[in-house]
């Protein structure tokens, strides 16, 4: 999965983040929208899109979404 289509994929599943306003260093947990709604919508879109099981504490182990797309890509490749 490419970083680009993940980011695009994340500013489409929270609500109130406008499309092309993210890059990989964004710390999505200090987004304004970013709450436990936000949480739930983007591991149901990583189930959904990619077929990957991403827990919440998984979340909080990483801060940006270059990070968050490392630790999915790791979750492919097992």
């Amino acid at each position: 999965m490419e970083l680009e289509t993940f980011i695009k994929s994340f500013e489409e599943a929270v609500e109130d983040v406008e499309v092309g306003s993210l890059s990989g260093d964004t710390v999505y947990r200090s987004l304004e929208p970013w709450d436990s709604l936000a949480v739930l919508t983007v591991i149901a879109m990583v189930d959904a899109e990619y077929d990957l099981r991403l827990k919440a504490r998984e979340l909080k182990q990483v801060e940006t979404l270059s990070e968050l797309h490392a630790l999915l890509e790791s979750k492919q490749s097992v």
